[in-house]
């Protein structure tokens, strides 16, 4: 996700940046794409318009209509507009951790609060501070996204990037970014992106399996079973995280504590793929950085459910900012 010009940009998947000159940097690659919105009722009325981009806009503006009216999130004219870019992977997200214990190296920034994660318009760039973080002997991921919010603080196009998605993934992708625009609790990063990761998915359900405009038949199954899948590999990596954490205080010796870990994560990568719930390379070789990374969208959402069943009112999702405090 992206935050404001002048202040912090974020960067999403939903990632961060920070730093003076490349805050600067980030500022004009956010506003290069700002500039160039084109509103989606025109670019939907040019002759020749490739049929699946029109119908990806559309559906775009159905989903928004839907998030404003009920889901309650906050919309503004954020996906009434399109940006054309060049790049399948506008933003490269990079983050890292200690070898010797499941904990992020933070970047702090302003209005946001520290967030374990720095993100990148340019991949060499990234790649760059990829490299100098692995030479202080840390786990480190660069990882692409498609997709940004603002946090409200400007109307946020739809991307091309965005738009080359499949339906569900569309509808999932716009609901989770509106809701960082409507609920956002500073430095409280596992919060933020597991709560959009809930409504992303359970508002695409509403959406897709409702009697509304967005109703499909295949694509409610399609969006039951990416959140049944969701649910399922956060609890692989629950497991995962709670062997590791055991591990680590243990304290035992590097080379045996590499080994060890390296055991522990091809067994779960290894029950990844068993179930069908993506490859065994996402977890083996061991990368603490790249756990937690995925951790951060898969922390409390069962407890999410709990707190709005199936079939509840998910307006009453507004509650969920501060769901857990002080506990």
């Amino acid at each position: 996700m992206l935050l404001g010009l002048g202040a912090v940009t974020l960067l999403a998947g939903c990632m961060a940046l920070g730093g003076p000159s490349y805050l600067g940097h980030a500022a004009w690659s956010e506003a290069s794409i700002l500039l160039r919105r084109e509103p989606i009722a025109d670019v939907l009325a040019r002759p020749g318009l490739d049929p699946v981009r029109a119908d990806r806009l559309r559906l775009a503006l159905a989903a928004r209509d839907f998030a404003r009216d009920d889901l309650g999130l906050r919309v503004g004219d954020s996906y009434s507009t399109f940006v054309e870019i060049d790049d399948a992977e506008p933003v490269h997200v990079v983050s890292a951790a200690y070898r010797d214990r499941l904990e992020s190296h933070m970047w702090r920034y302003p209005i946001v609060g520290s967030l374990p994660y720095r993100g990148f318009f340019d991949r060499a760039e990234a790649d760059a501070a990829a490299a100098r973080l692995e030479a202080d002997g840390l786990d480190v991921e660069v990882r692409p996204a498609a997709a940004f919010s603002t946090l409200g603080w400007f109307a946020d196009p739809l991307l091309s990037s965005t738009a080359a998605e499949p339906p569900v993934g569309l509808v999932d992708t716009i609901f989770h970014e509106l809701f960082h625009a409507t609920v956002w609790r500073k430095g409280d990063v596992v919060f933020n992106e597991s709560a959009a990761n809930w409504m992303g998915h359970r508002g695409a359900i509403a959406f897709f399996c409702g009697d509304g405009p967005g109703a499909d038949e295949a694509h409610c199954r399609e969006a039951r079973r990416r959140w049944a899948v969701t649910r399922a590999r956060g609890q692989v990596f629950a497991r995962l995280a709670a062997r590791l954490r055991r591990l680590y205080a243990a304290a035992p010796p590097a080379p045996v504590r590499e080994r060890v870990r390296a055991r522990l994560a091809a067994r779960a990568g290894e029950q990844l793929e068993a179930r069908g719930l993506g490859g065994r390379s996402e977890l083996s070789p061991p990368n603490n950085a790249r756990l937690l990374g995925m951790q951060l969208y898969t922390t409390g959402l069962e407890d999410f459910e709990r707190a709005v069943p199936p079939g509840g009112d998910l307006r009453m999702a507004h509650a969920l900012e501060s769901f857990g405090e002080g506990g």
